[in-house]
C-alpha cells in the first residue's frame, strides 16, 4: 500500500503529530543551496537526502510511534529544515551532540552519523514523545532531509559527569553534597515515571553520569533514549541484545540478555554512588566491564562501615555530621541498587521513597531504609 492512499496520513508544512487516530507528516521542500554544507563545522551532518527519503523516514517513524505509543496520543513533534539546522548549530557540545541557537533559543542537536545507528535514532524519538516529565530533557523536534536523522534538545549548560570528574575539587563549582542528595532524587523520580507513569514500562538501558545533563540551578535531566525499550503489558522484562556502557550494565543481563525494570535500577546504583564518592565507576586500565573499581567496593560485606565511612570522608566534599549520615545512608541504597540478583533489587519507587526519607522529606518509616547514627565516628 503506498503511504499516500493510507487513510491515517496526510502532511502539514511544519509538524509532525501522532494520536491514535491520525499521524501528520512534513513535505519540506528541496532548498536551493549545496549539498554538503560549506562550513567545515556542518560537514557533520552529512549529505541531503530527496523526497523520498524524507517520506520513508516518516513511514519508518509512524511505525515506531504506533508501536510505542499503544494507541494513545502522542505530542507533537516539530520537522526542522536542514536550511534551520545549517543556520543554527555551533560548536560541539559532547560526542555526537552540537551547540546552537534557533529563534533566539538556544538548543542542542544531537547528529547521528552512521547508518547502523539510524534504527537507534527512530526508537530515540518514538520514546521521547511519550515523556514529558521535569527531568527528562525536553525534546524539541527532528530533522530528516540529511542522510542521518538529526535531533533536537532544548540546551542546558552542564553534564553531570563533567562536573562532578572534570571540575577542580577545590573550586566553588563543584556540586554540593545538597546537590548531590537532590539529583539522586530527582533522576529517581525520572526513572520511576518511566517505569509506572507511562502506558507501557519503559527501560532506559543507559542510565549513566554522561547521560544527566544539569541547568544553571543543578537541576538534572535524564537524555539519550536510543537504547530503550518497551517491556509489553503482562511481561516483565523483553529479550535483547546486549548493549550500554562499560560500568553501567547489569551484570545479568551478560548472563540471560533479558532487559527489564530492574536493568534501569542497577544503572543507577552505579550513577547514585558516582554521586556520592565521587570516583568514576571504572578506569582506564579496566577492561572487564563487571570488574569495576566502584562494583569492587559494592563487594564488601555490610558490615564493613568503616571502610565505607572513609569512602565518602574522601569524596572532596565539606560535609558536616547529619550529611555524613545520609551519604552513608545512600551507600546501603546503592548496594540494594545493585544486587547481583534482579529479584533482590528495589523498585525505582522505592528507591525513591528512601531517598526522601533520608533528605527528610518523608518520615521515617519501618518499611523503608532507617537513616544509620554515626556518633561513635570522629567527624571533622
Amino acid at each position: 500500500m503506498r503511504l499516500s492512499s493510507h487513510p491515517f496520513f496526510f502532511f502539514n508544512q511544519r509538524s509532525l503529530f501522532c494520536s491514535s487516530s491520525a499521524i501528520c507528516f512534513v513535505s519540506l521542500g528541496m532548498s536551493p543551496f549545496d549539498l554538503l554544507f560549506k562550513k567545515k563545522r556542518h560537514a557533520i551532518l552529512g549529505r541531503r537526502q530527496g523526497e523520498q527519503g524524507r517520506l520513508e523516514d516518516g513511514a519508518r517513524l509512524s511505525k515506531e510511534i504506533i508501536s510505542s505509543c499503544d494507541g494513545r496520543g502522542c505530542y507533537p513533534i516539530r520537522m526542522f529544515s536542514a536550511k534551520e539546522i545549517k543556520q543554527a548549530i555551533g560548536e560541539r557540545f559532547s560526542g555526537n551532540l552540537f551547540e546552537g541557537t534557533h529563534e533566539d533559543r538556544q538548543i542542542i542537536i544531537k547528529v547521528y552519523k552512521y547508518e547502523n545507528r539510524r534504527e537507534m535514532a527512530f526508537n530515540e524519538i518514538a520514546t521521547v514523545t511519550q515523556i514529558k516529565h521535569a527531568n527528562v530533557l525536553n525534546f524539541l523536534g527532528c530533522c530528516f532531509e540529511m542522510e542521518q536523522p538529526i535531533l533536537i534538545y532544548e540546551k542546558v549548560p552542564f553534564i553531570l559527569s563533567n562536573r562532578l570528574f572534570e571540575a577542580n575539587p577545590s573550586s566553588s563549582s563543584q556540586i554540593s553534597w545538597e546537590h548531590r542528595l537532590r539529583i539522586a532524587i530527582e533522576i529517581a523520580y525520572a526513572i520511576t515515571y518511566l517505569h509506572i507513569g507511562t502506558s507501557r514500562p519503559i527501560v532506559h538501558r543507559n542510565i549513566k553520569s554522561s547521560n544527566i545533563l544539569l541547568d544553571e540551578h543543578y537541576k538534572p535531566k535524564l537524555f539519550d533514549f536510543s537504547l530503550s525499550v518497551t517491556i509489553p503489558l503482562g511481561e516483565t522484562h523483553v529479550e535483547t541484545d546486549l548493549e550500554g556502557t562499560r560500568g553501567y550494565i547489569d551484570p545479568a543481563c551478560f548472563r540471560t540478555s533479558f532487559v527489564s525494570e530492574k536493568t534501569d535500577v542497577y544503572s543507577y546504583g552505579v550513577v547514585l554512588l558516582e554521586l556520592l564518592s565521587g570516583k568514576r565507576p571504572y578506569d582506564g586500565l579496566c577492561m572487564n566491564t563487571t570488574d569495576t573499581v566502584l562494583t569492587e567496593f559494592l563487594d564488601k560485606e555490610p558490615t564493613e562501615k568503616e571502610e565505607r565511612l572513609e569512602l565518602i570522608l574522601h569524596n572532596g566534599l565539606s560535609m558536616d555530621v547529619r550529611q555524613v549520615e545520609q551519604a552513608i545512608a545512600c551507600i546501603e541504597v546503592a548496594v540494594g541498587c545493585t544486587s547481583e540478583n534482579p529479584a533482590e533489587r528495589p523498585a525505582m519507587k522505592e528507591v525513591t521513597q528512601q531517598l526522601m526519607q533520608i533528605r527528610g522529606e518523608l518520615p521515617l518509616s519501618s518499611s523503608l531504609l532507617p537513616v544509620p547514627h554515626l556518633g561513635k565516628y570522629k567527624i571533622e
